[in-house]
């Protein structure tokens, strides 16, 4: 089990997960699986886009899913952000055929393409470079999985609901996640992870942020080290330790 966030901010986009993959039968845990791949893990003919792809389940099915994302990302140069989830939509089509119907696999993925129209018509909004989308495994009448566009953010695996509600609750129409920075948007990101993992027994170890930040005139990948977001989730803990104290405060001067 997981919990998995993307959220699309100012500067790009963030996706960040926990590193823990249970076995209820044996009754053993992990905090050590890699749920987060990017650029690096593929071969990308070109270098025309930046890619992360992070997956809930078990941790095999996450890396075959990266592999076949990885055997078919290098063809024929993208311009659009959903060719690419196109491509990872064909690669849930094909582990629903090898490993059967009830796959149990979610997917979000983040991307740039580095070839995306730069000039066009002045009245015509050109498309966004950038993309985040989250892919769900074939129902059983499916052949592949739609990939959903998500404009602001998405949360999935078993902590996935819990990351929804605390995400909601800091967005509304008067505070999009639009306006965020990317730094803003990172320190959000291992928030609602960090609190998700104090709540359900599925999730835990080292939290995963991969991003694709704003560069002057296109982006670039960057992945956060283990180091900085520990410090990162220590640095938040204690300002949150504030806010509880100013809810107290809150409550005993209520009606």
């Amino acid at each position: 089990m997981t919990v998995i966030v993307g959220l699309v901010c100012k500067d790009g986009l963030v996706i960040a997960s926990d590193s823990q993959e249970s076995d209820n039968n044996a009754g053993l845990k992990r905090l050590d699986v890699k749920k987060v791949y990017d650029t690096t893990n593929f071969v990308l003919s070109g270098g025309d886009i930046e890619l992360v792809v992070a997956g809930t389940g078990s941790s095999a099915y996450i890396s075959r899913v990266a592999e076949l994302v990885d055997e078919n990302v290098f063809a024929p140069r993208f311009s659009m952000p959903r060719q690419v989830a196109d491509v990872v939509e064909d690669a849930l089509g094909k582990m629903k055929d090898r490993y059967g119907a009830d796959l149990d696999l979610e997917v979000l993925v983040g991307v740039y393409c580095k070839d995306s129209p730069k000039h066009g018509d002045e009245e015509k909004e050109l498309p966004s470079p950038i993309g985040l989308y989250s892919i769900s495994a074939p129902e059983k009448r499916e052949r592949v999985g739609v990939a959903e566009a998500i404009q602001d953010y998405s949360a999935m695996g078993s902590g996935g609901l819990f990351a929804h509600y605390l995400l909601n609750r800091l967005h509304d129409d008067e505070n999009p996640l639009s306006e965020l920075t990317m730094e803003a948007a990172v320190n959000e990101a291992i928030w609602v992870v960090s609190e998700v993992v104090k709540v359900d027994l599925w999730c835990g170890g080292d939290i995963q942020v991969a991003c694709i930040r704003k560069a002057g005139d296109g982006y670039t990948l960057e992945r956060k080290r283990s180091a900085d977001i520990r410090k990162c989730a220590i640095d938040l803990a204690d300002t949150d330790t504030k806010i509880k104290r100013s809810h107290r405060r809150m409550f005993l001067g209520g009606a």
